[in-house]
């Protein structure tokens, strides 16, 4: 079963990433210098998951649209995932200077809104050093105090070039909830979710052309973790075409913020159950400046 679905996402990947190839390449080759920086080590604000150590730059916006559906594993039946119920958030990031940016979000999943900032600490074409903080609240209808709702996750970006073609990036972060869950099974046993946790977030960029790269997102929490949860894993492309760029994956998590993808995320990554997903970025440019 688990190398049928296995095969199942390999196919489904060749297809989507043909299908985007050949798009790209009726696309326009002109790009946008302002709303790209060559310098930049990741081509969007986000690698997958976890926010990347790419800047916006001041007076640009960026729109982004992501997208997670459900499992592979749902089969032809639920067409690989993809009738299942899905995560969706709509962002907008802002570039305050060349070295503040700051974005809301919002996701469908408990409704969530999330504010966050990126600082850029120190930068250059090889090594890249960033601050990040976001705060989120969850305004699902369910009881709880406004207090209650929040959620907050806060780290370092730091990113380097290791070679004309490869780019990583590590993360350590923290994430906290303001109220978590304990839930009591007829079985007598507890499921207790965890306050805080710890994670070394680690991306990678390979750049296989100028318009096509392979990320890989990789969250790993260190120390004590909500039960029955696990780390999340998350692959795919980069696919940049003239002030857009195109991310497709399969991803461990539905979820989207990063304090929830850490904190909530069941699927393991040893049963090769991943879902689908896309990211779309689009850059506008700030009128330039003399």
């Amino acid at each position: 079963m688990i190398r049928i679905r296995f095969v199942s996402l390999v196919l489904l990947f060749s297809f989507i990433t043909l299908t985007a190839f050949t798009a790209s390449a009726q696309m326009p080759r002109e790009r946008v210098l302002s709303a790209q920086p060559a310098e930049e080590l990741f081509w969007a604000p986000s690698v997958i998951i976890q926010p990347s150590s790419t800047q916006i730059n001041r007076g640009n916006l960026d729109f982004t649209i992501q997208h997670a559906f459900g499992l592979l594993s749902g089969g032809v039946k639920s067409l690989y995932g993809l009738d299942d119920p899905a995560n969706i958030r709509f962002g907008l990031d802002y570039g305050v200077n060349d070295r503040i940016a700051v974005g809301v979000g919002r996701s469908r999943y408990n409704k969530t809104f999330d504010w966050r900032t990126k600082v850029l600490l120190r930068g250059s074409s090889q090594l890249k050093v960033n601050a990040f903080s976001n705060v989120a609240i969850e305004t699902v209808e369910d009881g709880r105090d406004l207090d209650q709702r929040l959620s907050y996750y806060t780290g370092l970006i730091l990113s380097r070039k290791i070679s004309g073609r490869l780019f990583v990036q590590v993360m350590p972060a923290w994430s906290h909830f303001n109220l978590v869950e304990i839930n009591d099974f007829l079985d007598g046993s507890i499921e207790e979710e965890s306050n805080d946790h710890m994670v070394l977030g680690v991306a990678m960029r390979y750049q296989h052309s100028n318009r096509v790269s392979v990320l890989v997102d990789y969250l790993p929490v260190f120390g004590d973790r909500s039960d029955n949860t696990n780390n999340v894993l998350s692959f795919g492309l980069d696919l940049e075409a003239g002030g857009h760029v195109f991310q497709m994956f399969f991803s461990t998590t539905q979820w989207i913020t990063p304090q929830h993808a850490v904190s909530k995320s069941k699927r393991s990554i040893t049963s090769r159950d991943f879902g689908f997903g896309f990211n779309v970025h689009r850059r506008f440019s700030g009128p330039s400046r003399n």
